[in-house]
């Protein structure tokens, strides 16, 4: 289980660091603009895949602590990071106005896989 903790946040990591500098929010904070045509896009793509990859073990989990009606962390990691994605890609996609939250989506997902590491 360690191992593919291991795996999964080098793999989140990775993915995540151009998910930060191409996040609005995470540029402002930093007082630096940088932007193309369809990095909005580029944006959900990249999410998809830490949501998807990293956020497996929580959604995972989450399945078998509602089974056993037990809901712990897996549960509020898994409700965390599902709104934080689908408020996000509803909000590329038009569906709704606001500002995507890629990439506290990403390091979030990368502080719960690294926990069990340290």
């Amino acid at each position: 289980m360690l191992e593919d903790f291991r795996r999964r946040f080098i793999v989140s990591l990775i993915l995540t660091v151009p998910i930060l500098i191409l996040s609005s929010s995470f540029q402002a904070l930093f007082g630096i603009a940088y932007t193309f045509e369809g990095a909005s896009i580029v944006l959900l793509g990249l999410s998809t895949a830490v949501y998807a990859y990293g956020g497996y073990p929580f959604l995972r989990g989450i399945t078998q602590e509602i089974r056993d009606r037990l809901l712990g962390m897996m549960t509020l990691i898994a409700v965390a990071i599902t709104v934080a994605y689908v408020f996000s890609a509803a909000m590329v996609l038009g569906a709704v106005t606001g500002e995507p939250f890629f990439w506290e989506l990403a390091t979030l997902i990368d502080i719960m896989l690294l926990r069990p590491l340290v």
